[in-house]
């Protein structure tokens, strides 16, 4: 998606940014190589008040995200049929955070957790890609925006990506409504 403006519904700019990084060109290579890709997006709509179009004000699609090893982990469990708690419509959160330190892959959890947000619905599987939906309502994870994970529980839990980036602050009444996409191609 392009960086810029485009009209809302009610008539407003929508401001739409799309943040890139290096692994945008590592990911690009490596399909050129032929190689398979795993590659989880986040995309972040915000809205003034209630989700509806006419108050839409800004969509971020970010960079690709980190895979953290206990998240992994617990994929290749449930993939193998061994015991595990599954990323699903009872389970599956999408958390956010205030934290700017740096990813890594032995992360188990946000470093400063403003919250977790059960998703909307059971995940949605088309092809080659399953979407997690969660929106935060007007009192839910107030704060600055800067990191984000998906986790299987309400707390602790095997945390499966994280990614850092400068998203604003959430304050009430505002809904922001989080994404996120993982695709293996």
């Amino acid at each position: 998606m392009p960086t810029g403006t485009d009209i809302g519904y009610g008539g407003e700019p929508v401001v739409v940014r799309r943040l890139t990084s290096p692994k945008d060109d590592a990911l690009i290579a490596a399909r050129a190589a032929g190689l398979q890709v795993a590659e989880g997006r986040y995309t972040l709509r915000k809205y003034w008040h209630e989700a509806t179009p006419e108050n839409l004000y800004e969509i971020i699609e970010l960079a690709p995200n980190l895979f953290l090893t206990a998240g992994i982990t617990e994929v290749l469990k449930l993939a193998a049929g061994l015991t595990a708690t599954a990323y699903s419509a009872s389970n599956a959160r999408l958390c956010v955070g205030s934290s700017t330190a740096a990813v890594s892959a032995g992360q188990t959890a946000l470093t400063a957790e403003l919250g977790r947000q059960l998703v909307d619905g059971a995940p949605s599987v088309v092809g080659n890609t399953v979407t997690f939906v969660a929106t935060f309502l007007a009192a839910n994870a107030n704060g600055a925006w800067n990191e984000i994970g998906v986790s299987n529980a309400g707390s602790g839990g095997a945390m499966w990506s994280r990614t850092l980036a400068t998203l604003g602050t959430k304050v009430s009444p505002a809904v922001w409504v989080l994404t996120w996409a993982l695709s293996i191609s």
